[in-house]
């Protein structure tokens, strides 16, 4: 009986009941998957004298001890457009690649990146890997301030058999209404600026609000947002886990942070 139960009130469709009622709303959920890499939605900034660093380990091999993995990383603009795609065949645990303009083209503004791990190995069935990273954003080349993974957003199969992935996105949910309160914990008076960074996680048009100002953005769509004006910070949104990227300034220290 509770396995039935269970299954009655974790479908997709009691999900999105839940969650426009705001009963015990389900703000992720991989139920039912297995066998796939999952990806943030991690920020990339090469605007106003930005540079970004992005440290990432070769998890298949780490913990699973397969040899002949490989990755590949998508870029994309702040408007969901995709810019590039690197693949990664000769991992050591440890990498890095340094993202400026030049490596993006000349490029001076911001987006996202998403990373998946393959292999045409066979995996246990149950397997589900998330490379949580440590990206790193240095201002006028000054020290980096690193932040892992901040927002669960897609994911893909890790065997590759076919060489046709496909990727996937909704595992943040939503809702119609914005029922959603995210109060950010910190003072911002006693720094001379912050920034929000927000980031679509779904698949679908998200509105959210940041005090009184109201904004909307497009599936897999991102936005910067001066926050200077305002001593604490609440948001209202109808996506369940909105969790900005925070970055606060005071001289020439720079400061980088989850919300």
């Amino acid at each position: 009986m509770k396995s039935l139960v269970s299954l009655i009130m974790n479908n997709k469709y009691s999900i999105n009941i839940r969650n426009l009622l705001n009963i015990k709303p389900v703000s992720l959920s991989i139920k039912n998957l297995n066998q796939i890499s999952v990806s943030d939605a991690f920020l990339w900034r090469t605007d106003n004298g930005f540079n970004t660093v992005f440290k990432f380990t070769d998890i298949l091999n780490l913990f699973y001890k397969i040899k002949n993995s490989f990755i590949e990383i998508h870029f994309y603009s702040k408007t969901n457009k995709k810019i590039k795609v690197i693949n990664f065949k000769d991992l050591s645990l440890s990498n890095k690649i340094d993202i400026n303009s030049q490596f993006l083209d000349d490029m001076h503004d911001y987006g996202v990146f998403y990373i998946y791990h393959f292999t045409n190995t066979e995996v246990p069935k149950d397997i589900i890997i998330s490379n949580r990273c440590y990206t790193g954003y240095s201002k006028n080349n000054n020290l980096h301030s690193f932040i892992h993974g901040n927002t669960l957003a897609k994911y893909a199969k890790i065997n590759n058999k076919n060489n046709l992935p496909n990727y996937n996105s909704n595992i943040v949910k939503k809702t119609v209404f914005q029922n959603q309160t995210y109060k950010i914990q910190k003072l911002f008076q006693d720094f001379d600026r912050s920034e929000l960074f927000f980031s679509n996680p779904t698949n679908k048009k998200i509105n959210f609000s940041v005090n009184e100002d109201i904004y909307a953005l497009k599936n897999g769509c991102s936005l910067l947002i001066d926050i200077s004006k305002y001593k604490t910070i609440a948001i209202k949104s109808n996506c369940l886990f909105l969790r900005p990227i925070v970055f606060s300034y005071k001289n020439e220290f720079l400061d980088v942070h989850h919300a």
